[in-house]
């Protein structure tokens, strides 16, 4: 390397460091990677949210599904999604998978995402229609993490 006889390594936290550090592996991501390079632009950085609640008659929340669109290379995160227990196994799950699925496609999505631990609904969203590719486990220690992955 021109200029650089030698080196140290520092251990602890540098804010200004660790900036420059990302700021330098962007770089050369977005030098070899035409598609990584238009992702950060800076108007393609945030993703565009989607949710979807289940109401009831007294306007409190009985369900919900939040997600989001990753604008440029269109992939659907679904990042919550929960039921009231008093109405769980009467499909509520399904329909607001579905449903932000469905404005998922709408957008352009070409997959959906959603990591979900042990303890949570890995099965639920296989039911559904996902594919399990990786599982962390021991994350959170004594659970594990699965990740899955739909075509849309």
């Amino acid at each position: 390397m021109d200029g650089v006889e030698g080196w140290e390594l520092r251990a602890g936290v540098d804010d200004g460091l660790e900036d420059e550090l990302t700021d330098r592996l962007v770089e050369f991501n977005k030098a070899r990677s035409e598609i990584v390079r238009v992702r950060f632009e800076p108007g393609n950085l945030k993703s565009e949210p989607v949710q979807v609640f289940a109401v009831g008659q007294d306007g409190g929340l009985v369900g919900g599904c939040a997600a989001r669109v990753e604008r440029v290379w269109r992939w659907l995160t679904i990042d919550t999604l929960w039921v009231d227990p008093r109405v769980r196994g009467r499909g509520l799950g399904l329909q607001l998978l579905a449903s932000v699925e469905e404005e998922g496609r709408r957008r352009g999505c070409r997959w959906a995402e959603v990591t979900s631990f042990d303890f949570q609904a890995p099965g639920f969203y296989c039911r559904a229609g996902s594919a399990e590719y990786a599982v962390k486990h021991d994350y959170p220690p004594g659970h594990s993490n699965h990740f899955l992955r739909k075509d849309l």
